[in-house]
């Protein structure tokens, strides 16, 4: 199955239409043999601005021919591929399009980033992280930034109760200016929160910091505190 899904306002990367945040609009490919999962991905990718046509594939062959005729700028790819394996497309794909950046996404366990490197993947993503971290860490890609989990589970993370409400807000994708305005801080309040997050955290930049949340379940149990709080 093959699905091209352009914006219908707007005009094509070559026309007039504007940047976000100066990113040139992408075009993605989604490869996954699972109907749900792929369109649980495009939901996901809909509404951000620096999208520019989403498209679909359930097969490694197919991934290949919608490649070549639409020229997608970010692939991503399961790990689990029937026929072919998702490793064994991410190696192809880089081999035949270098400029293409390919995303490992996976379902169970994790791709070491080691071995996701090596096949010429750009970032190793889990297809269980909330929308919010993985449309966050696509645009890091996007950018032409990295994003791999960490090879062993760190120990247990000490966030305070207002670190936890900045992360909370990272992770949907919210500037520092819409977190501020939000929890009703000052901007500088916000970046030094931002910072100790970051440093507790072993990351380096907001996309790392969702998907790092996002294996240590803080932003899960940030929610319930929350719901907890409301209930009391």
């Amino acid at each position: 199955m093959t699905m091209v899904e352009p914006r219908s306002s707007g005009t094509s990367d070559t026309g007039g239409r504007d940047w976000a945040d100066g990113l040139r609009p992408q075009r993605v490919l989604v490869v996954d043999e699972h109907e749900l999962l792929s369109a649980g991905l495009r939901a996901i990718l809909a509404d951000a601005p620096w999208v520019d046509a989403c498209l679909v594939a359930s097969s490694a062959d197919t991934a290949l021919q919608v490649a070549r005729r639409h020229h997608p700028q970010l692939v991503l790819v399961s790990t689990s591929l029937g026929g072919w394996s998702g490793p064994d497309l991410c190696r192809t794909l880089r081999e035949r399009m270098p400029h293409v950046k390919v995303v490992l996404m996976f379902a169970e366990g994790r791709v070491p980033a080691a071995l996701a490197a090596s096949l010429g993947a750009v970032a190793a993503l889990s297809k269980m992280m909330v929308p919010g971290a993985i449309l966050m860490a696509l645009k890091h890609v996007a950018e032409g930034g990295r994003v791999f989990p960490k090879g062993k589970p760190a120990p247990r993370v000490k966030l305070s109760e207002r670190e936890l409400d900045v992360l909370r807000h990272l992770a949907s994708g919210l500037s520092n200016p819409e977190t501020a305005a939000t929890l009703h801080l000052s901007r500088h309040t916000i970046k030094q929160h931002t910072s100790a997050v970051y440093r507790k955290l072993g990351v380096r930049n907001r996309a790392e910091a969702a998907g790092r949340a996002q294996e240590l379940g803080l932003l899960g149990r940030q929610m319930r505190g929350r719901e907890q709080r409301d209930a009391g």
